[in-house]
């Protein structure tokens, strides 16, 4: 469910599509547990820790390679430092964390956390002024940072995809990669999958890859989908 279009699918089985994602390939599974907002429940991380474990354990005896699960990741607005427990004895291997709904000392007690109950962190960003707030954690602190195409007040999507592209081309984002370092992958989020430029989405994806992005979060795109193209749709939205 999508907080601005609701349900994008009548019906869905988390073990199903989750099995289907890490079979078509995928780097990461995110997943949200909100009830309210997303229509998820704790269980489904559960649910889909185990059933990734199971497709990966499938693969690797059908092709001979080593088992290796997409880690799983709780996308839930994360406030309070028992969320923190309670997403890793769920089976998540990282969560979100919105920095535009915290303070700076909030982002340095829940990324120490995290660090200790080996958490990966993954900060969501919509704006240069996050990206310094960011700066001035620790190195090391942050796995991956993802650049939010979303409004935070509205939750609605800039359909155009500029906010992303403008802040890959930031300064903010030359100091962060100074300090946490030029590995820590950069992802965009937002209508990836949809938004078009010069013609085709092809063309934002570009763009994006040309502007430094490592890869991006595909939601809406891929939940809506009810058969078992997956894989082609993975393949036509890769960076």
């Amino acid at each position: 469910m999508e907080p601005t279009t609701g349900s994008l699918r009548k019906r869905f089985d988390v073990s199903k599509i989750v099995k289907q994602l890490t079979i078509a390939g995928a780097s990461a599974i995110s997943v949200n547990s909100d009830g309210v907002l997303f229509g998820g429940s704790m269980e489904d991380i559960t649910k889909a820790r185990e059933a990734s474990n199971a497709a990966a354990v499938a693969q690797s005896l059908a092709s001979d390679d080593g088992v290796v699960a997409p880690p799983i990741l709780a996308s839930d607005l994360l406030l309070y430092p028992y969320q923190l427990y309670k997403f890793r004895l769920a089976g998540a291997d990282a969560v979100n964390l919105v920095v535009g709904a915290l303070e700076n000392k909030d982002l340095l007690y829940l990324t120490k956390i995290a660090s200790t109950i080996q958490l990966q962190v993954i900060a969501s960003v919509t704006s240069e002024v996050q990206i310094e707030m960011l700066i001035k954690l620790g190195p090391g602190s942050i796995q991956a940072l993802v650049l939010s195409n979303r409004d935070l007040e509205t939750f609605d999507f800039d359909e155009s995809g500029e906010q992303a592209l403008s802040l890959l081309k930031s300064e903010a984002l030359q100091a962060f990669r100074e300090k946490h370092g030029s590995d820590v992958p950069i992802l965009v989020e937002g209508r990836v999958g949809i938004i078009e430029r010069d013609g085709d989405n092809a063309g934002y994806i570009r763009a994006l890859k040309e502007n430094g992005a490592f890869g991006a979060i595909v939601g809406g795109g891929i939940a809506a989908i009810n058969d078992d193209t997956v894989a082609q749709s993975l393949t036509g939205w890769a960076m």
